[in-house]
């Protein structure tokens, strides 16, 4: 259900598949999963289905992460593989949403975790994974864990805890083919463990602008990544926690340092559960911690220091550097609510493409007119009660720029704000986008309207980034007294809005939606997958910043015979040659001012190059002879 801005502006084609933007509106919606759905009545973000993560490629391809459970599971009603109760499930659309391939990861039992996906832009997709294998070679029944249909983690031999298994394993850092969803390779992160040692921390990665990925991973005693960390025997129960950088060294992902980090706690349930996030920022080697220190979604909080100083609050977001092997703590911050029993989190955190700015978005519980703290911050008081949704900008030294939070909750759902499950955040060239679950909030002037008594829905806050004021409030209505919420969120190369969550029962009932009422395409009540799109413009392949000649941009022979060459004012970083029918057909990285594109191998017509500076992005039609 839109809340906002209602007129329409006029569609201007500029070129197939270029044009000037309209007002943003639904585009499609569909689901994804299987008739189980979840592991109770109610709902687990940690092992229900639900969209995990969603990324965008240069060619405008979305991939998404999930979880899929048993029975009738499908994709857009399409069935797909499952190997046993819950398994991960990667898959891919086009911009306009039509399925390009799936893969299911997993096998027997249900403990297959990522949180992640990162793309290379050079047809590399990757993933951190946790995975338990719990096939056992002498139980005919059991179910080897696949991470394609052909690639597998061996079924475990070793019948007691002391010897060393190949399949027993948890951590590997995966790498899928984009065209298709095949594996590329796996590499699992541990050396030679056992039963008693098979435990890995590894949920968190972030990809640098050179395509290096970073990780935080813990490991027990033993040798792992081919030797480059070596823990004590004394962890046993325990992890010790290494910065590690893996080299993009062509999309191979070689390991090339690990730096030991000040991190003691999250004995046994580590951060896996999908509860920290992490972020560096390579121009200014800064790291960033966030989260929250509970093991759990509902279990007790656990004990977890930094630097040989404890995190006393629940939610916390950590600031360092490394140089070296020193790693030095820059500054922290955690919400401070005066409550014994806090519910606080911070979901997701995102670096400004800008600058070294940084957001954070999340929730923290408190009761009317309380002082809630953030650092030496303090949130504006509001009267009503419980959790309350937020977002904040700060600097690079932790200096809060700017935060809002929901201004209020409407009677109708009994002034009390609702705990969600994941409020995630994305950036939109001049805006940010909020996107969670409320069962009824306001923000600036718009509001969510629900009758008395209703649950959540699905509902989408657009903010400026310099001030933080609402632009747009968007949300999704549903059936009465049902939960479904936004989880995942990222931007396409249009300036439209892809999201995913979970559903119950029905989403966009309401008429005006312009999406038809979407019903779980499965027999129970159980939570569903679903995706969508925010649109303010039709799908494209391709997209126009500037004109050649304001850009700096010089092409030349036009028509070309063979090779084309082009001269730039501005460093040149990549090209993407297209067929008049938006087919890709060339592709790749550029570093000077000047270069040059073999194009003696395409046939003669007309095409289109999409070139990107480190200023602007120009599309040039280029006739080739």
């Amino acid at each position: 259900m839109k809340k906002s801005l209602k007129n329409l502006c006029t569609l201007f084609f500029l070129l197939p598949g270029l044009f000037i933007s309209q007002t943003y509106q639904w585009q499609w919606a569909k689901q994804a999963g299987g008739q189980t759905g979840s592991v109770s009545s109610g709902f687990d973000y940690i092992n229900d289905e639900s969209i995990r993560d969603i990324a965008v490629d240069s060619d405008n391809n979305t991939y998404y992460l999930a979880t899929i459970w048993a029975q009738n599971q499908n994709l857009d009603g399409t069935a797909v593989t499952s190997y046993h109760q819950r398994d991960l499930f990667l898959f891919s659309t086009d911009c306009q949403g039509n399925i390009r391939w799936s893969r299911t990861i997993g096998g027997t039992g249900t403990s297959e975790h990522a949180w992640n996906i990162e793309l290379d832009n050079n047809g590399g997709l990757y993933i951190m994974t946790n995975i338990f294998n719990q096939g056992y070679a002498n139980q005919p029944s059991s179910i080897t864990t696949h991470f394609d249909d052909t690639h597998t983690i061996p079924l475990i031999t070793a019948t007691d805890n002391n010897t060393v298994d190949q399949g027993v394993k948890t951590g590997y850092l995966l790498k899928y083919n984009t065209t298709n969803g095949n594996l590329i390779w796996s590499k699992p992160l541990q050396g030679d463990v056992t039963m008693a040692l098979q435990q890995c921390d590894s949920q968190m990665m972030y990809m640098d602008s050179a395509k290096n990925i970073h990780a935080i991973l813990g490991f027990c005693a033993g040798t792992h990544l081919g030797g480059l960390i070596n823990v004590p025997s004394t962890y046993t129960s325990s992890y010790q926690y290494f910065l590690v950088k893996f080299n993009y060294d062509g999309g191979n992902m070689t390991p090339a340092s690990a730096v030991l980090l000040p991190i003691t706690g999250f004995v046994s349930a580590g951060m896996f559960n999908g509860h920290v996030n992490m972020l560096y920022d390579d121009t200014i080697n800064q790291y960033y911690l966030a989260g929250k220190r509970r093991a759990g979604s509902y279990s007790s909080l656990v004990d977890f220091s930094f630097n040989n100083i404890p995190v006393t609050k629940e939610a916390y977001l950590i600031a360092f550097s490394v140089n070296g092997t020193t790693v030095s703590e820059a500054w922290r911050k955690e919400i401070n609510t005066g409550q014994s029993s806090p519910d606080d989190e911070i979901h997701s955190i995102i670096k400004d493409t800008n600058s070294s700015g940084i957001y954070i978005s999340g929730r923290y519980f408190s009761d009317a007119g309380a002082s809630v703290s953030f650092g030496t911050y303090t949130f504006p008081p509001v009267s009503y009660n419980l959790q309350r949704p937020f977002v904040m900008k700060l600097n690079s030294s932790g200096n809060v720029q700017w935060a809002k939070i929901a201004d209020g909750i409407p009677a109708a759902v009994n002034s009390n704000g609702y705990r969600f499950m994941k409020g995630r955040i994305v950036q939109n060239g001049n805006e940010i986008g909020f996107a969670h679950g409320s069962w009824g909030s306001g923000w600036g002037n718009y509001n969510m309207v629900r009758p008395s008594g209703d649950r959540a829905d699905p509902i989408l806050v657009r903010l400026n980034k310099d001030s933080g004021s609402v632009l747009e409030v968007a949300d999704v209505l549903s059936n009465y007294n049902t939960v479904d919420e936004f989880t995942a969120i990222a931007v396409d190369n249009d300036g439209n809005y892809v999201l995913g969550g979970f559903f119950h029962q029905q989403l966009f009932t309401d008429a005006n939606d312009n999406v038809p009422t979407m019903a779980l395409n499965v027999t129970t009540g159980k939570s569903q997958n679903f995706f969508t799109k925010y649109a303010k413009s039709v799908c494209s392949g391709l997209s126009v910043e500037e004109t050649a000649l304001e850009a700096g941009l010089q092409f030349y022979p036009n028509p070309v015979k063979d090779v084309l060459s082009i001269k730039s004012k501005n460093k040149l970083e990549s090209f993407e040659v297209y067929s008049s029918v938006r087919q890709n057909v060339l592709r790749g990285n550029l570093q000077n001012t000047n270069a040059q594109i073999n194009m003696s191998g395409l046939t003669a017509g007309v095409y289109y190059l999409k070139v990107k500076t480190e200023k602007s992005v120009v599309t040039e039609k280029i006739i080739k002879k």
